[in-house]
């Protein structure tokens, strides 16, 4: 089951944003880009943190700056996952947990 989390935007408003709706969580210093389907957001807090908010069911960190959706990882090699129009490394340290959650068909 996805959740719901409350992302702040500049202008103040708290946004509701299912956690189906998000592709991916990239860090970056000082904050973090939320990206979904609809929109981006830049969020003042650390990946480890949103790390804990989303349902881990549906999320898998796959280097030490991203973590994604595993609704919308289209495909990986065994250094690279793709998802959107994105390749991301995936760090030696987070791909034993990635394999793990993914069903491959030899």
């Amino acid at each position: 089951m996805h959740e719901a989390i409350f992302i702040r935007t500049s202008n103040g408003v708290f946004t509701k944003v299912d956690s189906a709706e998000i592709v991916l969580l990239e860090a970056s210093t000082g904050y973090v880009k939320i990206q979904t389907a609809k929109a981006d957001y830049l969020v003042n807090s650390t990946l480890h943190q949103l790390e804990e908010m989303l349902p881990a069911i549906h999320f898998c960190r796959v280097n030490r700056s991203c973590i994604v959706c595993m609704d919308h990882v289209s495909g990986f090699t065994m250094e690279t996952v793709f998802i959107s129009d994105k390749e991301l490394a995936l760090g030696k340290g987070y791909a034993a947990v990635f394999f793990e959650r993914v069903k491959v068909v030899l």
